[in-house]
């Protein structure tokens, strides 16, 4: 009897490791970026929001934004600013996530499917997002994209940019955005 109940429970924990941690990929963001001239241009910010709209975990903010180039330009990704509220986040929290502008490319910001603490996040559906500042004062980008990670399939998404304005001048700062889950085998 004693065997019975043990061998139940073990298969019990088996079944609901199995069953409730699909989540157990990531999401690959990637941004095709060129370098532009010109004041407060070359500004983004790539995050994970939950269904609910609450920022999850931010993956990448230029340094310039991140260190409180928001305050001296309000234009340089103001929904990540507000979302992370940035103005309380100590150093070594920007640190974290910041960097340099980067050169001319692709580049591609992964998601381990943890929030900001590190903890693995319930299966559901996320949004990632790009925003970026092409032009200052107020000329803005955002690609924006959701992903269910409870799935047990490979997904790709193919994003559409929303500007803020019909302001021309470094348009192409962000060519593309394309993300892609992964499940990890």
């Amino acid at each position: 009897m004693k065997a019975k109940i043990l061998f139940t429970a073990f298969f019990s924990i088996m079944f609901a490791n199995i069953a409730f941690s699909k989540n157990d990929g990531k999401l690959e963001v990637m941004v095709s970026f060129e370098r532009q001239d010109g004041l407060g241009s070359n500004q983004y910010a790539v995050w994970i929001e939950d269904d609910a709209g609450k920022l999850v975990k931010t993956l990448y903010v230029t340094r310039f934004t991140a260190e409180g180039g928001y305050v001296s330009r309000p234009g340089c990704t103001p929904q990540w600013v507000e979302k992370a509220d940035a103005q309380n986040m100590s150093k070594e929290q920007v640190d974290v996530f910041s960097g340099a502008t980067p050169v001319t490319g692709d580049h591609t910001y992964t998601w381990d499917l943890t929030d900001d603490k590190g903890n693995k996040v319930a299966p559901g559906k996320y949004t990632f997002i790009v925003q970026g500042t092409y032009f200052y004062p107020d000329s803005q980008v955002l690609f924006k994209g959701s992903v269910d990670v409870s799935t047990s399939e490979d997904v790709i998404v193919v994003t559409t940019p929303e500007y803020s304005t019909d302001e021309v001048q470094n348009k192409g700062m962000i060519r593309g955005v394309i993300a892609k889950y992964n499940l990890e085998t």
